[in-house]
């Protein structure tokens, strides 16, 4: 597997978590060639653009029309894998759904690019789904895959505080899933770290993620006055 955490000084570059995943771009060489602030990259986030059409966009519907052509780029065909998720994280990033704040905060809490697997998240959640009996461990996990199955359907609405909550909790639930003594194969394991990383960005790219980093900051600045 390959965590964030495994890059230099990731807590406080945001720039280095992009280029090592291929998400560097503009938005990274800029900032930090020009020493942009977070309240000047704000203004321009929400600051009116025009669609195709010509038509005056405000940042958060701009946000949200990126959201949704990314949703149907990686997800519509149900064909998303793990092998994908860099390239994810790429676009995410790009598109300014995904801050250098929020890259940070991934790696603080433990995300992983699991080792490749071309098998569909999607394929692999029926699969798995089949092989389920009605124990009670057993209902709960398929609970758990449901609601796996039901964000990855929804990621055009990661926006929404329900699709994020949704997302965290299946990420918690994966997370003790590998920890617990269920034997597992190499294979499996590579899923459900797939999944567990894939739930972990759409849970971070919520706009209340990106409130709770600016009031975070917000806090901080106020501690050193």
């Amino acid at each position: 597997m390959n965590p964030l955490s495994s890059i230099n000084n990731p807590v406080n570059s945001g720039a280095v978590l992009a280029d090592a995943y291929g998400a560097s771009g503009s938005q990274s060489s800029v900032s930090s060639a020009n020493g942009v602030n977070a309240s000047a990259t704000t203004s321009a986030a929400n600051a009116p653009s025009k669609d195709d059409n010509g038509l005056v966009l405000s940042g958060r519907a701009e946000r949200a029309q990126k959201i949704e052509a990314m949703a149907k780029d990686f997800f519509q065909d149900g064909s998303f894998s793990s092998e994908k998720l860099p390239s994810l994280i790429q676009r995410l990033y790009q598109d300014g759904i995904l801050s250098d704040g929020q890259l940070n905060r991934l790696t603080n809490s433990g995300f992983d690019i699991p080792s490749t697997e071309a098998q569909s998240l999607a394929d692999f959640i029926d699969e798995q789904r089949a092989t389920l009996t009605n124990s009670s461990e057993d209902r709960e996990l398929a609970g758990t895959l449901d609601e796996a199955k039901w964000v990855m359907r929804t990621m055009d609405a990661i926006q929404s505080p329900v699709v994020a909550q949704k997302a965290n909790r299946v990420a918690s639930d994966i997370t003790a899933l590998l920890e617990s003594d269920r034997t597992l194969t190499d294979q499996q394991k590579n899923q459900y770290q797939g999944i567990k990383s894939l739930m972990q960005l759409a849970s971070m790219t919520g706009e209340h993620q990106q409130a709770t980093g600016q009031l975070n900051s917000y806090l901080a600045l106020a501690k050193r006055h």
